[in-house]
């Protein structure tokens, strides 16, 4: 009788969970498509110069540097779910109301970018409620199982989503602001059907909003596991930046690859973590969770650094290489991730995961601007190849710091 109970309840959770998963592809989906398309919107059609594209492309990230620890307060005072729910259908009317002034060919340049400043705030409040949503509905028991079904959405979109915005863009500009917004639309219908668990919420206090956000950070630095975390994850985006930007000019400028074919070569990444993704759940190991995180950074540090050796003078060999190269980068990444994500959530009571995922996604989207930046610091002093590779050694001195540091960390817990 206990065991039926108890299987009923799971099956319920499982239930609750994918509601939210549904929920979540489809807003994923909506948002790697409108990485892609509001680029490709200002370009073709508006015909802004490059300059102007330029500027479109950064309003969408720096909402994340902006909103991103406001958030984890946000989340960590209010009801997850609805906050979910209402940033879904903000972005739904927003892109909708948007569409309708580019069917009137009245959209114009400072209202493209007003649209993608708030769709970037809404979506890096959006970003963390997600995260912190994970352990307030997965059952007990099924968190590495719920990450990885959530990296399993985001990776398929990856692959999809900028083919997605090309074609909608291609068949109609309008239509890419309409699918974006039904998209949107459906995200938040599935998710009024979501029943998270009851957390308690953190009360509002006379502590200055400052106060609050070192809190959280205070949180992650006096837990070592998260510290070591953090740190990697922030030495990590820093130098794969820069690989993935200087691989781009490398194979543009010396391999004679098109952007077509890059496109394929990055494609190849996606569906490495798709993999990654899928099998995630599956890997186990004696020593735990460290010697599988280990192991799967280890996996994404190392093969990067067969780039620096991509022949030129053989576009087919340069991609079958290259592909090869970031398909295993792909994969390790993405079990790092789910492991890491559900460490995370294991490590903090829920009524801190929204800081916390506030404080990881800061540091995440700050160590990428950086390392997009160091990319081209290289690219003018050094050759590309000899960038790449200092790039790599980055990458594989931060894995061993990571590996050494991680091994001390289990060892005194």
């Amino acid at each position: 009788m206990a065991s039926q109970l108890l299987g009923r309840e799971q099956h319920t959770g499982w239930r609750q969970f994918n509601n939210y998963w549904a929920s979540q592809s489809f807003a994923q989906a909506a948002g790697q498509v409108l990485n892609v398309g509001f680029p490709l919107i200002a370009a073709e059609l508006l015909g802004l110069r490059p300059s102007e594209v330029a500027v479109t492309t950064s309003l969408q990230f720096i909402p994340y540097l902006v909103v991103t620890p406001i958030a984890g307060i946000i989340v960590d005072r209010i009801n997850r779910i609805r906050l979910v729910m209402t940033c879904h259908a903000l972005r739904a009317v927003l892109l909708a109301l948007v569409g309708l002034l580019a069917a009137n060919a009245s959209l114009t340049a400072p209202v493209l970018w007003l649209t993608v400043f708030l769709a970037g705030a809404l979506n890096a409040l959006a970003s963390v409620g997600t995260l912190a949503l994970v352990p307030d509905l997965a059952p007990d028991g099924g968190l590495a199982k719920a990450n990885s079904r959530l990296q399993l959405s985001m990776s398929i979109t990856q692959v999809i989503g900028p083919s997605a915005a090309g074609l909608l863009l291609a068949v109609s500009g309008n239509l890419v602001f309409f699918a974006i917004a039904l998209a949107f639309g459906l995200a938040a219908a599935m998710i009024v059907r979501t029943r998270a668990r009851e957390v308690e919420r953190e009360k509002e206090s006379t502590d200055s909003w400052l106060a609050t956000i070192v809190a959280g950070v205070r949180f992650v630095r006096q837990t070592t596991t998260l510290w070591v975390l953090l740190l990697q994850m922030t030495l990590f985006n820093l130098f794969e930046q820069a690989v993935i930007t200087l691989f781009m000019l490398f194979a543009l400028r010396e391999l004679d690859l098109g952007s077509t074919q890059v496109g394929l070569v990055f494609g190849a990444g996606a569906i490495g973590s798709v993999a990654g993704a899928w099998l995630a759940p599956r890997f186990k190991s004696a020593r735990g969770i460290s010697a599988i995180l280990v192991l799967s950074t280890g996996l994404a540090s190392v093969a990067p650094c067969a780039l620096p050796f991509v022949p030129q003078g053989s576009p087919v060999g340069a991609m079958a290489m290259s592909a090869v190269a970031f398909c295993f980068y792909g994969f390790g990444l993405t079990v790092f991730n789910v492991h890491s994500n559900t460490l995370r959530h294991q490590l903090a009571p829920r009524e801190l995961q929204g800081r916390l995922a506030a404080v990881f996604r800061t540091s995440a989207f700050t160590s990428i601007a950086l390392g997009a930046a160091l990319g081209g610091v290289l690219a003018e002093q050094i050759s590309f190849r000899t960038a790449i590779g200092v790039a790599c050694t980055g990458l594989v001195s931060a894995f061993l710091l990571f590996a050494c540091l991680l091994t001390r960390a289990t060892r005194t817990t």
